[in-house]
């Protein structure tokens, strides 16, 4: 006998006694699965039939241990194939305000009819617990998450507009109560010099979507034009001047610089912005000047700053 015969027999008796392994194992696999066991398996769960006008205010528990009784075979495609049960809240009990709570024998038929073949030994835990309010909804704010670079002299012209300014939120009061408003995306935009017409998402502050939002894009508009600087003098005021003494300043009054859009140019004049210097500041930071500051101007300016920045002054009685 050769050597490729020698090497063809003894790979024969290779492939024979390989196949009489795995028969021998098949069959060995055949008995054990035949036979009963008792074994857990993980079930996801559902809930149903809440109380009218509740809603679950977080995220219940979702998965319970099942302690099953069967023969091999099905506990094995139990095992690969997780389960999910509906659980009816109509014979919940409350425990104290919004905490409830269901024994686990309560869904013990519905975890049945998902186990044919099978004995239910065992739940773990024993009792579900949920917390169930009141669904409400209420306005909120919505804050625009902008950022604007304009164009070399050109500027918004009055207020950025949120359209709608407030949207309604609903669902569990426990959530909502909570929320005080509500963030958009970021939006950058970049090189602007004409008005802004820019619908942006709205994003939620929580995780969760139990919360419903009347609108989930709000639009962002706003009046953009070429601004100038422009120059005007206004009257001076001091406040919180020592009793029984007159103040006189130096000057009286003083230039205030802004910048202010092409169409708006001509609708401002000096009575449109109050200076005003706090006398108290002077005893307060040991200095013997005044600080003139802009407490009102218009909307629809920006960039404002006061010349002269320190006011001399004296005082007569």
């Amino acid at each position: 006998m050769n050597q490729e015969q020698k090497t063809f027999k003894n790979n024969r008796k290779l492939h024979v006694f390989l196949l009489f392994l795995i028969l021998a194992f098949g069959f060995w696999m055949l008995i054990k699965l035949s036979r009963t066991y008792t074994s857990s398996v993980n079930v996801n769960l559902s809930y149903t039939d809440l109380p009218k006008n509740k809603m679950l205010q977080s995220e219940p528990q979702s998965l319970v241990k099942v302690t099953l009784r069967a023969v091999g075979f099905t506990l094995l495609k139990h095992k690969f194939s997780q389960k999910k049960v509906e659980v009816s809240l109509k014979n919940s009990k409350n425990k104290r305000r919004s905490q409830y709570y269901l024994l686990s024998s309560n869904v013990l038929s519905s975890v049945n009819n998902s186990f044919s073949k099978s004995e239910v030994i065992a739940i773990e835990p024993d009792t579900l617990f949920f917390e169930l309010g009141r669904s409400i909804s209420k306005k909120v704010k919505v804050e625009p998450d902008v950022t604007i670079q304009y164009k070399s002299g050109y500027h918004l012209s009055g207020d950025l507009e949120v359209d709608p300014t407030y949207i309604t939120i609903s669902g569990p009061q426990s959530l909502v109560d909570s929320v005080i408003y509500v963030a958009t995306k970021n939006l950058k935009i970049s090189d602007v010099y004409d008005t802004i017409h820019k619908e942006i998402e709205i994003i939620s502050n929580l995780k969760t979507d139990k919360l419903t939002y009347s609108h989930d894009k709000v639009l962002i508009k706003g009046k953009v034009e070429k601004f100038t600087e422009r120059t005007i003098e206004a009257s001076l005021k001091v406040k919180n001047v020592p009793n029984s003494y007159i103040i006189k300043t130096f000057p009286d009054k003083v230039k205030v610089v802004f910048q202010v859009g092409l169409s708006d140019f001509n609708r401002i004049d000096e009575n449109d912005f109050e200076v005003v210097c706090d006398y108290a500041i002077i005893e307060s930071d040991g200095i013997d000047y005044l600080i003139p500051k802009v407490i009102g101007k218009p909307s629809f300016v920006s960039g404002i700053k006061v010349i002269p920045n320190k006011v001399e002054f004296l005082l007569e009685k």
